[in-house]
């Protein structure tokens, strides 16, 4: 269920919208460059498929996504694999995606560095990820599909 949440705390970005997900929450903050999806609470088997929904929703969209879960209590075993599934997807699809790592998080991928996640320390580190990988692809771009004006007829 999407509704609109209380407003925000001092210092803290504002959420419009929070999707509760039965043990957590995914506030959803739109930037300029990422829609960024902060998951609080617990994740586990119980509602690890609904986490990967809320998720979903937000990746049809096809613009980059940042995932924080550096405020999640506890994240399971189910809650990892449904990360990775997502991941792949993401992948697949190309859409640009980080994750904000966590207590959580590094609980369980600590000794597994070969994970695949694309984990950063911060909001902000994962947004200038987005912005260096946006710029790039623009400059790969051939000349006319860059930039778009109306072409003179010389004729």
């Amino acid at each position: 269920m999407t509704a609109p949440t209380p407003p925000s705390r001092r210092g803290e970005p504002r959420s419009r919208y929070e999707i509760d997900c039965a043990g957590a929450r995914v506030r959803v903050h739109a930037r300029s460059l990422a829609t960024v999806l902060r998951i609080e609470g617990e994740i586990d088997a119980s509602n690890a498929d609904l986490v990967a929904e809320a998720i979903r929703r937000f990746a049809r969209l096809k613009a980059p996504l940042v995932l924080d879960v550096s405020h999640l209590d506890f994240l399971g075993s189910a809650g990892l694999r449904a990360l990775l599934v997502l991941n792949a997807e993401h992948r697949q699809a190309r859409l640009h995606c980080n994750v904000v790592s966590g207590a959580a998080l590094r609980r369980l991928t600590g000794a597994a560095t070969d994970h695949g996640l694309p984990v950063v320390d911060s909001v902000p580190e994962a947004l200038q990820n987005t912005h260096d990988f946006i710029h790039a692809r623009r400059q790969l771009l051939p000349g006319p599909a860059r930039q778009r004006e109306p072409q003179r007829n010389t004729d």
